[in-house]
């Protein structure tokens, strides 16, 4: 298939969205990697080493890259954080919140800039939360589609972390961690590539990153969990702050969101080509 057209990805720069980028310039002509700020993150621009590895495979005028604040959009989802923590008991709802904002900001830039699909490098390999779980999955799916805009998980199914990493490799885009690649030949560290390094960090995250690993479900921690109904429940409620949200925007730039959603097409169906995906 000759590639044609133009998507846009939430990139951070690591194994899974670098995996996705690959496959998706199977696909697409060009790529549109919008890496994202919340306001609580540091080194944002660490993906960009990424973003020129990217350029050298596959050509500079294929790659393009755009790096935005979102906190605006996550301030007007967070109205109420420590009632909404209260009322669910999760702190959770952060990255849930995040992630959406993340949604809505990549709406915005295919919205404004004519593109009709948009992609993220979520995989079942990594810890299920319920951000992975597929139910929650279509819940993101059905939101991009009230906007003409279909959404993409290429890499969804895409193999073990070794498998990921090998197609990285095959092209050029993979490499040790050297600080500590000698450790890992004696099996005391798991294998660790440098895209670590390759990421923004959000100091946010921090607090929460023990309900994401494997250790979530450890009686302690699973009551500061968010049940997947719950997750649910909280994004729908989140839906109707962001409808509100995008028309206020869009407004604001004298560009009534319905007007534009009139002249848009129905993007084509992408999302069989993507058999790894969800």
């Amino acid at each position: 298939m000759t590639p044609k057209g133009d998507i846009a990805v939430s990139f951070s720069g690591g194994l899974d969205t670098t995996l996705a980028v690959v496959h998706l310039l199977d696909h697409f002509e060009r790529v549109h990697l919008n890496v994202y700020c919340n306001g609580f993150c540091v080194r944002v621009h660490a993906s960009h080493t990424r973003v020129e590895d990217l350029r050298r495979c596959f050509g500079e005028e294929r790659v393009i890259c755009n790096t935005m604040s979102m906190k605006d959009i996550l301030d007007g989802l967070l109205l109420d954080f420590g009632g909404d923590m209260r009322r669910t008991g999760s702190p959770l709802i952060f990255d849930l919140c995040c992630r959406m904002s993340m949604e809505i900001a990549t709406l915005e830039y295919c919205l404004d800039n004519g593109i009709s699909h948009a992609a993220d490098g979520l995989s079942c390999a990594q810890p299920v939360i319920f951000i992975l779980e597929p139910d929650y999955i279509a819940m993101a799916d059905r939101f991009m589609a009230e906007y003409k805009v279909q959404f993409l998980h290429p890499v969804y199914h895409s193999g073990d972390r070794a498998q990921r990493r090998q197609v990285l490799e095959d092209y050029g885009l993979n490499s040790e961690l050297k600080p500590i690649s000698f450790l890992q030949r004696f099996g005391q560290f798991p294998q660790i590539s440098d895209q670590i390094l390759r990421q923004p960090f959000c100091y946010a995250q921090v607090p929460i990153f023990l309900l994401k690993s494997s250790w979530r479900d450890k009686p302690v921690l699973r009551r500061f969990g968010l049940p997947l109904e719950q997750a649910k429940a909280y994004r729908e409620e989140r839906h109707v702050l962001a409808r509100e949200l995008l028309s206020r925007r869009f407004e604001e730039r004298g560009k009534p969101l319905d007007a534009l959603l009139e002249g848009q097409d129905e993007p084509h169906e992408m999302k069989h080509h993507f058999p790894q995906g969800i």
